[in-house]
């Protein structure tokens, strides 16, 4: 998956959160894009199983939904890295696991988890989702 369809899966993620949906000029007003761009890109979604569409309801399939959380748990165990780490913080540490997570191979974030021992939270306290278990 290419980082920009990464980058909707992780919007509509965090845009559902309170509702269980988003809708289009949510999605818009987020990447601050036109809403044709996001109907065009919603439509892909659909078409890629990621993404169910209902009226103006947008709501990540379970397919997405798992995919979101992989991404998002890339660029935590990203963050958790470069803090902990490197001992970076602030901005850098969001932005460089903002570019990491795109790039990360499961190969690359198997073997990143098992050097940091599997954790749980970001810096920022956020669900690493793909350790809840481990």
């Amino acid at each position: 998956m290419n980082s920009i369809r990464q980058d909707y899966i992780q919007a509509i993620y965090r845009l559902s959160k309170d509702k269980g949906y988003t809708n289009n000029k949510s999605i818009s007003d987020y990447f601050s894009i036109s809403r044709p761009s996001v109907s065009e890109m919603i439509k892909k979604l659909v078409e890629d199983g990621l993404v169910i569409q209902d009226k103006n309801k947008i709501y990540l399939s379970d397919l997405g939904d798992r995919a979101a959380k992989e991404v998002l748990s890339k660029h935590r165990i990203w963050e958790f890295f470069l803090a902990n780490v490197l001992g970076l913080d602030g901005e850098v540490i969001h932005d460089q696991s903002d570019l990491l997570e795109h790039v990360t191979s499961d190969e690359m974030f198997l073997a990143l988890n098992k050097f940091l021992d599997y954790p749980k939270k970001s810096p920022k306290g956020k669900r690493i989702y793909t350790n809840e278990n481990k």
